[in-house]
């Protein structure tokens, strides 16, 4: 079967309002400013000093389609990202008291990808349940506020 150049051109037209309406689904206001108070708290509080390895900084990102990934760069160059949809997300726990400890985010079974960068040790491409991230300074308030954020992000994924 032979398409004309006119079927093609609605056919990507219409794919492309598909995709971009869920791009930009309505998410709510107070979702969006809570995913940007959860993802700058992440951002504040997060402890360069608490691995055993230096980092020079990280990055960690709530974005509005409904994924957490997390950049961290080594001072020795070495990379590590991690990614995972807030769809896949079971939990978020917390190891430690006010002033450092470790956020653990538990997601269904092979629901982090893990990826490394740069590592004299070779490179990692792999699949994860569990992602610990050191932090200081956390309330309790904080984890509060993650968690619903967290939740909230899910649940609107799954409905």
């Amino acid at each position: 079967m032979r398409f004309k150049p006119l079927s093609i051109s609605f056919f990507c037209v219409a794919a492309f309002f598909l995709f971009s309406s869920l791009a930009t689904d309505s998410v709510s206001p107070d979702l969006m400013e809570l995913m940007k108070q959860s993802q700058d708290k992440l951002n504040a509080d997060y402890a360069l000093d608490a691995d055993k390895f230096k980092m020079k900084k990280t990055e960690i990102q709530l974005t509005r389609d409904g994924f957490f990934r997390c950049r961290r760069t080594f001072i020795s160059g070495k990379q590590e990202y991690y990614s995972f949809s807030f769809s896949a997300f079971e939990e978020l726990n917390y190891l430690g008291n006010e002033q450092n400890g470790w956020v653990v985010l538990n997601v269904k079974p092979e629901g982090i990808i893990v990826q490394t960068f740069r590592d004299p040790k070779g490179n990692i491409d792999t699949m994860a349940t569990q992602l610990r991230l050191p932090f200081k300074n956390l309330k309790a308030a904080d984890l509060h506020m993650l968690n619903d954020c967290f939740q909230r992000i899910r649940e609107k994924l799954t409905n």
